[in-house]
């Protein structure tokens, strides 16, 4: 075998053992025209899925006894995609009213955080940049991230600038978004669940995290919440 066909497979092995594990999400595999949305890509079915399911594999749960107390570890189950986890994050989001963000290509660079917190409104932030103009879309709901979604209590928009836009795309790197493990990283009762996604020209991806208290995924999504005129509590970013 001669060195370039060795360097040709190599290549090709190691693009299929990325995709295999996650890394490489293009947009391209989830695009689906036959999904039925109004003028502004808002599902018109509300059992339609805002997340392609294969990006939330089931996350099994252990409670293991130590001699410090119980700890939890969980484990992806490969090839069982967690349908319970997608209609309840969909739920809200259609409560919310917000556009699919993996059904079609886009010319835009967008991320969205969604905030279900058990007992207190849900609440999503969608920070968009096309050619020269930043734009951030907030929305809360009156009912509880845990329960019931509730209807738009809140909504508003904001023109925010490059800087801005810099500042938390700077953040969302140093969180290794693009890289972060698909899908329900971990999983806790009575705490809130962070979930963002982001899209572009080529890719698209969704991650959730139980409850961040501090961390550069942290920061990137309350970094989000500054940029707005919510009033929130300590207490309350849990």
């Amino acid at each position: 075998m001669n060195k370039t066909l060795r360097q040709i497979l190599s290549i090709g092995i190691l693009t299929l053992f990325l995709t295999q594990i996650g890394f490489s999400q293009s947009i391209e595999k989830f695009v689906d025209s036959t999904i039925e949305v109004d003028s502004l890509n808002v599902p018109t079915d509300l059992k339609q899925p805002y997340f392609p399911k294969e990006m939330f594999p089931e996350v099994e749960m252990d409670w293991i006894k130590t001699d410090k107390g119980t700890k939890i570890e969980t484990k992806v189950k490969e090839g069982n995609y967690d349908e319970f986890v997608v209609n309840w994050y969909s739920k809200h989001l259609h409560a919310m009213k917000e556009p699919l963000l993996f059904n079609r290509k886009v010319n835009k660079e967008i991320y969205r955080f969604t905030w279900l917190r058990t007992f207190d409104k849900p609440m999503t932030f969608r920070f968009e940049k096309k050619n020269d103009r930043f734009i951030l879309y907030w929305k809360v709901l009156n009912g509880a991230g845990g329960y019931e979604p509730g209807e738009i209590e809140i909504e508003r928009l904001k023109i925010l600038t490059e800087k801005e836009w810099t500042e938390f795309t700077q953040l969302i790197g140093k969180a290794n978004f693009w890289e972060m493990d698909l899908g329900r990283s971990s999983i806790g009762t009575d705490g809130s669940e962070w979930i963002m996604e982001g899209v572009n020209q080529t890719e698209y991806r969704v991650v959730s995290v139980w409850s961040p208290n501090k961390g550069n995924f942290h920061n990137a999504c309350d970094y989000l919440i500054s940029l707005t005129n919510l009033k929130l509590t300590d207490k309350k970013k849990y």
